[in-house]
């Protein structure tokens, strides 16, 4: 706990004065690439860390033994695999699969964080405490297709659905769960309104209701996810717990009450918004069928890295616009802070106690106390050398030669009833031959 303890703190520490307006974009820049070395680090040198670890290590270090034409079987979408395909030819340590991810993932959330978060602290802060960095360490493929939606989610702004859908389709290579985002671009395009969040409420409440009907449905019409069957599957037939639905519920009550406000500072945050409200619906299916929740992933990364620092902001503002006594302005604002703080911190504190997804104790390359994958060295017994070292030995040939079986033990009264049969046998022949 210690290592993201150390993340955490570091990150606010560093965030408050690099991106003050005094720094500029200067300190910005200087926070986002600071801060995105210290994640790849962490990330690209755990070792058994995240539940998913060992599927990819393994998948990985069983690479050496492909050929090419093996992708074609695996389950694994083919843009994630070709890659580490292509970097298996060189490099057999598994470690590579985390160092190559890591390299993806932490550069481009910092870009897309600098370029448009109106706080790249809170951004990055928001990104551990509600556990976003925790499962960028466990569902690689998703992540990946996760970041490609994410800069998609400018097109809706902009009108421009064929490129938005482009990019979607591009990003169900690494995970097929992306093509629901498909669907998603009308429903995020919708104005955040009463009416909306009330349909979209029932809509949940109803699934939950008859979620094993739906989830049977989804399995039968889908058959790539037939795995996930409620009666079967652990994943699908188990829950997880309320606390992700609430978490994301309080964000998304706020913005929502904000809304006005946060829409003026930035037209986005309209779709933003959404996305927020389809994380708590996802996340509130997760109660039911735990890997409903992984939906949540294609559509909190908005929120979480571009609205989170508004609705911040907008708190600030509506406290600033209702009070006119600066004395009243000023301890409002720090208890609110400091509530906020203190709740992010309590969510952080509380993922890693329950070790989510995995990912506690951190354990890095330089400190593993065992080896996951070892070769196992099978020698060719049937050479003539270990051929004749090992059967034929001069104690093999004297067992051989005592053996109960030996010509020289069979008793001669065998061997004589067995002449006496033949040459009865003989006889009869001839006798029918006339």
């Amino acid at each position: 706990m210690f290592v993201y303890i150390a993340l955490l703190v570091g990150c606010a520490a560093l965030g408050v004065p690099l991106c003050s307006k005094k720094c500029g974009r200067w300190g910005k820049a200087v926070y986002c690439i600071a801060a995105a070395l210290a994640f790849i680090l962490i990330a690209a040198l755990r070792f058994d860390v995240g539940y998913d670890y060992m599927l990819y290590a393994g998948a990985y270090s069983n690479m050496k033994y492909w050929d090419i034409s093996d992708l074609a079987g695996e389950r694994m979408e083919k843009g994630f695999l070709m890659p580490l395909y292509i970097l298996s030819l060189g490099l057999e340590e598994y470690q590579t699969v985390f160092v190559y991810t890591s390299l993806i993932f932490y550069p481009v959330i910092f870009l897309l964080i600098y370029k448009y978060s109106s706080s790249p602290w809170i951004s990055t802060t928001a990104f551990l405490c509600l556990g976003i960095f925790f499962n960028s360490l466990c569902f690689l493929r998703q992540f990946i297709a996760a970041l490609v939606v994410l800069y998609a989610m400018k097109y809706i702004g902009e009108n421009r659905p064929v490129r938005y859908i482009a990019l979607v389709v591009a990003a169900s290579v690494f995970h097929w769960s992306a093509l629901i985002m498909v669907i998603m671009y009308i429903f995020l395009k919708i104005k955040p309104g009463y009416i909306y969040t009330g349909i979209v409420t029932i809509g949940t409440v109803l699934f939950c209701i008859f979620s094993r009907k739906a989830m049977f449905w989804f399995i039968e019409n889908i058959p790539m996810y037939s795995f996930y069957n409620p009666d079967t599957s652990v994943e699908a037939s188990g829950g997880l717990s309320p606390r992700y639905t609430i978490m994301f519920g309080v964000i998304f009550v706020v913005s929502f009450l904000l809304r006005k406000r946060l829409m003026e500072k930035n037209p986005n945050n309209g779709i933003y918004i959404n996305c927020l409200m389809y994380t708590v619906v996802f996340e509130a299916m997760g109660m039911r069928h735990a890997v409903l929740s992984r939906f949540a992933l294609l559509v909190y990364l908005p929120a979480v890295l571009y609205l989170v620092p508004d609705v911040v902001l907008a708190v600030k503002d509506f406290i600033d616009s209702k009070l006119e006594n600066g004395g009243k302005k000023v301890l409002l604002n720090t208890v609110t802070a400091a509530a906020g703080s203190i709740g992010a911190v309590v969510c952080y504190v509380l993922l890693m106690m329950n070790n989510y997804n995995g990912v506690v104790p951190y354990v890095s390359v330089f400190n593993k106390s065992y080896e996951v994958f070892e070769e196992t060295v099978i020698e060719d017994s049937s050479s003539d050398e270990s051929f004749n070292e090992e059967w034929f030995t001069d104690d093999s040939e004297e067992e051989f030669e005592d053996d109960e079986w030996a010509e020289e033990d069979f008793d001669d009264e065998y061997w004589e009833e067995d002449e006496e049969f033949i040459e009865e046998m003989n006889d009869a022949i001839l006798e029918q031959l006339g």
